[in-house]
């Protein structure tokens, strides 16, 4: 009775690895007709023959200039009134030791991302920038060499109601 125990288990354990040895044999299941092999044997190039260039979308963004509003503009009145609202990024020279002011510091992108768009429809600031350190959205602003600077916006920012601003020490954009 003991041995025919044993030989049962031998059998049901020889079915299983035979059975799952087989399993794992891809070769006999799929032929190489669809693709090729490159350097790697287990490596392969799936080739594909569909033209995928009449479903490509054009999208047209119209006239890309921005409308200002001069009511938010006359809060800033130690600022400049005239606002470059030219279409592309600025050319970045250098990068040095400077001053940014803090807004915000988020885990949520969203919220993060709105903030940036609500301060960037606010004030005439276009250095506002979202920076992740994980796990939080920083929101900051500007590019200031000197601390005053950075300070006296700071000062803004708390008259227009966003009392957590504070001035932080950034490594900070020089542009052309």
């Amino acid at each position: 009775m003991i041995h025919s125990k044993a030989i049962i288990k031998s059998i049901v354990g020889f079915i299983v690895i035979f059975s799952i040895g087989c399993a794992s044999s891809t070769d006999s299941r799929f032929g190489s007709n669809t693709t090729e092999t490159s350097g790697n044997k287990h490596e392969k190039i799936l080739r594909e023959d569909i033209d995928i260039s009449k479903y490509k979308t054009r999208i047209d963004f119209g006239d890309n200039s921005r409308q200002i509003n001069t009511d938010l503009i006359k809060a800033w009145y130690d600022y400049p009134l005239k606002i470059d609202t030219s279409v592309g990024p600025p050319t970045i020279i250098n990068t040095v030791n400077g001053y940014r002011v803090r807004v915000l510091s988020t885990e949520n992108l969203n919220e993060a991302d709105s903030l940036r768009n609500e301060l960037y429809n606010k004030t005439n600031q276009k250095q506002i920038y979202i920076i992740f350190d994980p796990p939080f959205y920083r929101i900051e602003i500007g590019d200031f060499t000197d601390i005053s600077s950075a300070r006296y916006l700071r000062f803004k920012l708390n008259q227009i109601g966003y009392n957590e601003a504070r001035v932080v020490g950034e490594k900070v954009n020089i542009y052309k």
